[in-house]
């Protein structure tokens, strides 16, 4: 029996693209996911050596996928996504990679990979199921192999947003409940990061004006109030809107 969940993500591509209604807007995206690994993953990337497996698991329409498959040009690439119309439109547009339909638990088991990412995947896996799911990440991983795992950051200002936008976000993140999940199978080779949306080197100039000299301040200001009313300490992450968690199998 089909649950509800498994309803949602049958259209998931509709729901997602409803704003994009043109290839101006799919442009906007793909720019928008390069960005994500140019700035976010790529430093946290193993260096491209030739023959390697890696694994984008939630690849929606491949641009993500892309972006690895241009920086790991002799690699062995391959996106899954439970979307079929989501992996059609990757087949289509990125031919030179290897996409599928496939349950991220089934690819796990089946091969095995240098660098895995997920980009906003855990969030609606089942609680009782994210133990699992590490594991396999865990067992997946070649030796020294990374993994890259992104999720919308429950400390970020506006989380209640983020953890209640989507009918089938099932859980929700902190660095701290981030690390402890991870930790317990890649033990101390875990390190949770901020994942940042703000490119400076995409921006215009009045945007980097605003954001040289008027964010520091914002933020400042926050801190002090959160700080003095008693809600929040001087490293609270409550600017960032993800997380990701790099860890490595030693």
């Amino acid at each position: 029996m089909i649950n509800t969940q498994n309803k949602i993500f049958r259209n998931y591509d509709k729901r997602m693209d409803a704003n994009l209604l043109s290839n101006i807007d799919f442009e906007h995206k793909e720019k928008f996911l390069r960005n994500v690994f140019e700035y976010n993953f790529k430093q946290e990337c193993p260096p491209p050596s030739g023959q390697q497996n890696i694994l984008e698991i939630g690849c929606n329409k491949g641009f993500l996928t892309n972006a690895l498959k241009e920086y790991y040009p002799q690699a062995d690439i391959c996106g899954v996504d439970l979307s079929p119309n989501d992996v059609a439109y990757a087949k289509q547009h990125f031919p030179g990679i290897d996409f599928s339909c496939e349950n991220a638990f089934d690819v796990l088991k089946n091969k095995k990979f240098d660098l895995i990412v997920a980009k906003d995947v855990m969030e609606h896996i089942s609680k009782d199921e994210q133990e699992k799911f590490v594991k396999l990440l865990y067992e997946a991983l070649k030796d020294n192999g990374i993994c890259i795992i992104q999720v919308p950051n429950m400390d970020w200002v506006f989380s209640n947003h983020e953890r209640y936008m989507d009918f089938t976000h099932e859980i929700g993140y902190t660095r701290e409940s981030f690390k402890d999940i991870f930790r317990l199978y890649f033990g101390k080779y875990v390190d949770v990061k901020p994942s940042s949306y703000i490119w400076i080197d995409d921006m215009t100039i009045t945007k980097k004006i605003l954001f040289k000299y008027i964010r520091p301040v914002v933020l400042w200001g926050i801190k002090v109030i959160l700080k003095f009313i008693g809600e929040g300490a001087d490293d609270t992450w409550f600017y960032h809107r993800e997380i990701m968690a790099v860890c490595k199998k030693c």
